[in-house]
C-alpha cells in the first residue's frame, strides 16, 4: 500500500472526531494515554498529576527530577559517522533534569525542564548552555475535556517513530473516552532524525494530528499525521508529510508487545546515489515492568528496529535513527526510585553515511537512575 492510501486510511479514521466529541471521559486522561508510556520524557502530560514531587509554599511551586549516569559504548558514532569505518569510542555522562511547575490559575501551571549534561570523562558541560532550559510552557484546562499547552515543549507522536523532541508552539488535547485526540502546531529546528545530509532545517512550520482508539482495556491503535513545510532537501525546498500507526497489546501482567510504522514522502539520495530510506518499522516484547515504586520489579525486553533516515522527524529510541538492528537489554528496581538497567544493541546503518558500504552500529549501554 502506497503512502498516499495509507494517509488516506488514516485520515478517514480520524474524521470520526466530531461525533467523538461528544462523549466525555469520566476520569482525566492526560496527554501520554495517547503514547505507549509515561516513561520517555517528551511522552509528556497536560495536566501531570504531581503524585512525586516537593512542594514549595503550599503546591504553589513543586519540583521533582531524576539523576542519571550513562555509560555507553563500541560504535556509538557510527549512525551519523563522517568517517568510514568509525573507530570504537565510549561516552559516560552525568544528566540532572529538574522539573518545576509554578501555579498561574485554576489547573493551569507554568512549566520549565532544566536538564544539565556533563560528559565525565573532560568534566566539561554538553551543549551549547552549562544550564539549558529544555522546555519552557504553560499547560492546563480550556473546558471540561479540552486541554492546552503553549510555549517550548515535547512533541511526542503516537509511539515516537515521527516526534520526539521539542518544539515552539501550541498543543490541544480532546479528552474523551472513544477516541482520545491532539492537534499540535509549530516550529521546529534540526535535520531530520540528526541525518548528516541536512535535510530538515531551521524554524520549519509544522502541524500534525494524533489520535488513539482504544479497543479494549489490553489492546489501543494510535496513529498520526505531521505536516512540515519548506523542508531543505538537498539543496531544495520540499513540503513534507510523515504518517505513523502502530499498537501496542498487554496480553496479561506479565507480557507486553508493541509494534509501529512510520513513513515520509520524502525523496532524496546520498552522495553515492542510493536512495535514504524514507520507512521505518519498530516493534518489541517486554516481560514484566519494572516500576519506580516497587523495590525488586524488573522487565526484560527484546525489540528490532528498520529506521529510515528519512521515515521521522525524530525517532525516540536512542540508535533508531538510521539504524537497523536487534536490541536486548534489561531493567531493575533495588531500591524504590532508584534503576538499573542496560542493552545491547547489534545493528547496521539502513542508508550508508560514508560510501556505499552500511556501518555497524554495535553499541553496549550500563545505567543507573535516581528519581526525586
Amino acid at each position: 500500500m502506497n503512502i498516499q492510501k495509507n494517509f488516506a486510511v488514516v485520515c478517514a479514521a480520524l474524521a470520526a472526531l466530531p461525533t467523538a466529541f461528544a462523549e466525555t471521559a469520566s476520569v482525566e486522561r492526560d496527554a501520554a494515554a495517547l503514547a505507549t508510556t509515561s516513561d520517555y520524557v517528551n511522552s509528556g502530560s497536560v495536566i501531570r498529576k504531581d503524585e512525586d514531587k516537593i512542594s514549595i509554599f503550599n503546591d504553589l511551586l513543586t519540583v521533582n527530577g531524576t539523576f542519571r549516569v550513562r555509560a555507553d559504548t563500541k560504535d556509538i558514532n557510527a549512525n551519523n559517522s563522517s568517517t568510514n569505518p568509525t573507530p570504537d569510542a565510549s561516552n559516560t555522562n552525568f544528566n540532572a533534569e529538574f522539573w518545576l511547575r509554578a501555579k498561574l490559575y485554576k489547573d493551569w501551571k507554568l512549566v520549565t525542564q532544566i536538564e544539565p549534561n556533563i560528559d565525565l570523562k573532560t568534566g566539561k558541560f554538553n551543549g551549547d548552555h552549562d544550564v539549558p532550559v529544555n522546555k519552557l510552557y504553560a499547560e492546563g484546562s480550556i473546558t471540561e475535556g479540552i486541554k492546552a499547552r503553549v510555549g517550548k515543549f515535547g512533541a511526542f507522536s503516537s509511539y515516537g517513530r515521527v516526534w520526539d523532541t521539542e518544539v515552539t508552539g501550541g498543543e490541544i488535547f480532546f479528552d474523551n473516552k472513544t477516541l482520545p485526540t491532539k492537534i499540535y502546531a509549530g516550529r521546529r529546528t534540526g535535520s531530520l532524525n540528526d541525518n548528516v545530509w541536512g535535510i530538515g532545517g531551521r524554524r520549519k512550520h509544522f502541524a500534525a494530528i494524533q489520535s488513539s482508539l482504544p479497543i479494549n482495556e489490553n489492546i489501543n491503535v494510535g496513529a498520526t499525521v505531521s505536516y512540515m513545510k519548506d523542508i531543505d532537501v538537498r539543496g531544495a525546498k520540499k513540503n513534507a508529510v510523515f504518517g505513523e500507526i502502530g499498537a501496542d497489546v498487554k496480553f496479561n501482567d506479565d507480557w507486553r508487545w508493541m509494534a509501529a510504522v512510520s513513513k515520509s514522502n520524502i525523496k532524496a539520495y546520498n552522495d553515492a546515489g542510493q536512495k535514504i530510506k524514507n520507512d521505518g518499522v519498530f516493534t518489541e516484547v517486554r516481560y514484566k515492568l519494572a516500576d519506580w515504586k516497587v523495590r525488586n520489579s524488573y522487565d526484560v525486553f527484546l525489540n528490532y528496529r528498520r529506521v529510515g533516515a528519512l521515515s521521522g522527524v525524530s525517532s525516540v529510541q536512542d540508535y533508531s535513527k538510521n539504524v537497523q538492528g536487534v536490541q536486548v537489554g534489561a531493567t531493575y528496581v533495588p531500591w524504590k526510585n532508584w534503576k538499573v538497567s542496560g542493552f545491547y544493541l547489534a545493528g547496521k546503518q539502513v542508508t550508508p553515511t560514508a560510501g556505499s558500504s552500511r556501518q555497524d552500529v554495535n553499541v553496549l549501554r550500563g545505567q543507573v537512575e535516581y528519581k526525586f
